[in-house]
Parts: C-alpha cells; structure tokens; sequence
C-alpha cells in the first residue's frame, strides 16, 4: 500500500468521523481519535515521496477534497466547543449572581445617627 493510499484512508476515516454528530459526553472520545489520525498523517505526510504516480496524482487530488471538508468540520467542531465554554461560563456567572443574593452584607460598616 503506498503513502497517498494510506493518507486517503486516513483521512477518509477522520472525515467520517467527523460527520457523525458528535454528542457533549463523547466529545472527548472523538477529539481523541482525531488527535490520532491526525498525528498518523502527520507522520506520512513526512515521508511523501517527492514523484508520484498518475494514480496517487488522482488519490492526491482527492485527498486535497477531503482534507479542505475535514478542516471545515474541525472548524465547527472548534465553534461548538466554543459556544458550549461561553454557555457554561454565563450559567456560571448567572449562579453566582444568584448565590451572592442571600449572602449576608458586609458587617463591618458603621450606624450614624442623625438625631442629637
């Protein structure tokens, strides 16, 4: 199997992983797995041989396609993740807005008194 075929089928598989919808819970899964594909191509991308065949030309070209997708669903995947860290960071705050409502005041003020 030669480098371009094996870059495909890499990236094939990262590609289709992305697509699938990724749930909150197993989000961490997922960007692990890519994490591994992607050090893999990392890794062939190093020992690309400098020709080509006719046939790993059209495997390239390919590969060029669904590469330009995967950085587009790594692009929203990177929005989500995003989206989700502002939400969480707003429940966050709204909580603790909350919270210091039945906080007791300061008791170190003073009293005045304006009669004499």
């Amino acid at each position: 199997m030669s480098i371009v075929s094996e870059l495909l089928d890499i990236t094939k598989a990262m590609v289709k992983l992305l697509r699938e919808p990724i749930e909150k819970e197993k989000r961490d899964g997922v960007i692990e797995q890519v994490e591994q594909l992607l050090e893999k191509r990392e890794q062939l991308l190093l020992h690309l041989p400098n020709v080509l065949t006719d046939e790993e030309k059209q495997m390239g070209k390919e590969l060029l396609m669904l590469d330009r997708e995967a950085n587009a669903l790594l692009q929203q995947l990177k929005q989500q993740i995003q989206q989700d860290l502002k939400q969480m960071k707003q429940t966050k705050v709204a909580a603790h807005r909350y919270h210091d409502l039945y906080e007791p005041l300061s008791i170190d003020g003073m009293f005045y008194d304006k009669r004499r």
